[in-house]
Parts: C-alpha cells; sequence; structure tokens
C-alpha cells in the first residue's frame, strides 16, 4: 500500500485534511516563499507522514511500559491496585496527545488518527520522513 492511499484510507475528516493543508501552505511559505516549487520529497502527503511521525513519537514506548506496569500492578497487588494504575496511564496517554496537539495546533482527535496512520504506517512498512530535532 502506498503512502496516498494510507493517508485517504485513515478516516481524517475535510476538515482536518484543510487544517492540515493550511499549516502545510504555512510552512512551505516561511521557507520557500510564493515562488519556489517543492519537490517530491517535501509533498503534501509527506509532510502528513512527517506529521504523524511527530505526534506519536514516544507514544508506543510510552503504551507498552504502562501495560506492562498495569498487568504487574494487578497480578501482584489485585484488581483495585490495577485499576487505579490503568486510570493513571489513561491519564498520561491524554496528556501525552493533550501536548502533542496543542504544540501542532491541532485538535486531540487529529492528534490521535494520526497516531493510528503511524500505527498503520509501521504495518505496512512505510517509513516516515526524517524530522530534523532542533
Amino acid at each position: 500500500m502506498d503512502a496516498r492511499k494510507l493517508i485517504l484510507t485513515n478516516s481524517f475528516t475535510l476538515r482536518e485534511l484543510l487544517r492540515l493543508k493550511m499549516q502545510y501552505l504555512s510552512k512551505k511559505r516561511i521557507v520557500y516563499g510564493r515562488i519556489q516549487k517543492v519537490t517530491e520529497d517535501e509533498s503534501f502527503d509527506r509532510f502528513i507522514l512527517l506529521i504523524a511521525e511527530i505526534c506519536s513519537r514516544g507514544f508506543f514506548w510510552m503504551y507498552i511500559l504502562f501495560s506492562f506496569i498495569v498487568l504487574y500492578t494487578y497480578y501482584s497487588n489485585g484488581i483495585a491496585s490495577g485499576l487505579v494504575m490503568f486510570i493513571i496511564s489513561l491519564f498520561s496517554v491524554w496528556y501525552k496527545f493533550f501536548i502533542c496537539s496543542r504544540s501542532e495546533g491541532l485538535s486531540i482527535i487529529t492528534t490521535m488518527k494520526l497516531s493510528i496512520l503511524r500505527l498503520r504506517m509501521r504495518w505496512y512498512k512505510i517509513s516516515p520522513p526524517q524530522a530534523i530535532d532542533d
């Protein structure tokens, strides 16, 4: 499956895609101005894949870590403490989505969809573009 088909089948709404398109155009204007044309590596679909990579960075490892903590707490201390750890881990995951959505200027639902897109990218072995960390 190619990247465009993966993006189209990820259930983005028109409003979310338009919001991402406006961010793409504003960032393109900042870098190139209005005259320069972009290459294949700087296209809109690659931009969405890059934002998906940025939004889901560290999320999967945090999810796996909290899953092991919840299971360990459940089996060692019982149902009540396992439930408390589950709620704490759920709040930390929501906090990660909130921070990422605030930093990128997106809604939390869009950030969740981008994280699902990153998971599907990993499933179909589509490599994301490389982000340069500052």
